[in-house]
């Protein structure tokens, strides 16, 4: 079983920058690159990445990469970037380089899937981080965890690989043994969680006490629960009170990227949620009222930034 020592990483939004942030100081010095095109590479380098005012020490690599190939990739990009940062990261990999996307909603593996071996894609989630970035800094006081799993019995051997890493390393991580459901889990709490906040221009307080916020959040996650016993994942009324009780352990102050976004005035992951509940819901002519005026009001919203 082939030990995995190198990875890159892709994508340097705050969850990006928080996990390389820990990354870089338990691994060897040059074992973790961080990989952009050419023109992001230069800005980074000139610039710099800040984690709680501390300038990160990254090792920059862009797409003319003439270094060995790395064993594992995580991509920490927006969906609506990840086909190009395929094509980025394609030169900094082999057919034994292994792939998990830190990317919100259930459809990243599909697009993983049209330019990597789908064995070498592992299913993933990223979880209970606060990371907040504004500019170049990074503000973060849980460092949160990545869970995984196989797919199938095939990719059993590659997840074991990625589960020693991790433990080596100290880097938090949990085993899942259904991570499509899980999965859905966390798409869940993203069509509550992210969207409200982000329409309420609020941090994790907005939805941490009772009232309107709260109750449009759960909303939300209650159509997508719904929804799942269609798609054959069953989630649970449970699984919406686990994941509202984990909304509670966030810190006060933050908030989660979409609210970001609509701060800094950049286009949303709406498509990546509510568009995904619409969408999926009319295959089984659901009612999904929720999400849809989730989804009005925040590309209303998208539509008065600036192009």
């Amino acid at each position: 079983m082939k030990q995995i020592q190198t990875i890159a990483l892709i994508g340097l939004g705050a969850v990006g920058i928080n996990f390389a942030y820990y990354l870089n100081r338990h691994l060897p010095k040059g074992a973790l690159r961080i990989v952009a095109d050419k023109k992001r590479t230069e800005r980074y380098r000139s610039e710099g990445c800040y984690y709680n005012e501390e300038r990160c020490d990254f090792l920059y690599a862009d797409e003319n990469n003439t270094a060995q190939a790395v064993d594992l990739v995580l991509f920490c990009t927006k969906a609506n970037g990840l086909r190009k940062t395929c094509e980025t990261i394609k030169a900094h990999c082999d057919k034994d380089t292994l792939f998990m996307s830190a990317v919100n909603g259930i459809t990243s593996e599909a697009v993983l899937a049209e330019y990597f071996n789908r064995e070498n894609i592992i299913y993933t989630v990223a979880q209970g981080m606060d990371a907040t970035k504004v500019g170049n800094h990074v503000e973060c006081h849980t460092l949160g965890e990545l869970c995984f799993g196989a797919f199938d019995s095939s990719q059993n051997e590659a997840v074991n690989r990625i589960h020693e890493f991790f433990d080596g390393i100290g880097f938090s991580h949990t085993l899942k043994q259904d991570i499509i459901h899980h999965q859905w889990g966390k798409f869940m709490l993203n069509c509550g969680l992210n969207q409200v906040v982000a329409l309420h221009c609020g941090t994790y307080e907005t939805i941490q006490q009772p009232g309107e916020a709260r109750t449009q959040m759960l909303a939300a996650m209650k159509e997508v629960q719904q929804l799942s016993v269609y798609e054959g994942i069953h989630l649970t009324e449970q699984e919406i009170t686990k994941w509202a009780a984990m909304c509670d352990t966030l810190s006060a102050t933050g908030r989660p990227s979409m609210a970001q976004d609509v701060l800094a005035k950049r286009r949303t992951e709406v498509d990546l949620f509510a568009a995904e509940v619409i969408r999926r819901c009319a295959k089984f002519q659901l009612s999904c009222p929720v999400n849809t005026l989730l989804y009005e009001r925040l590309t209303a919203l998208e539509s008065t930034f600036p192009a």
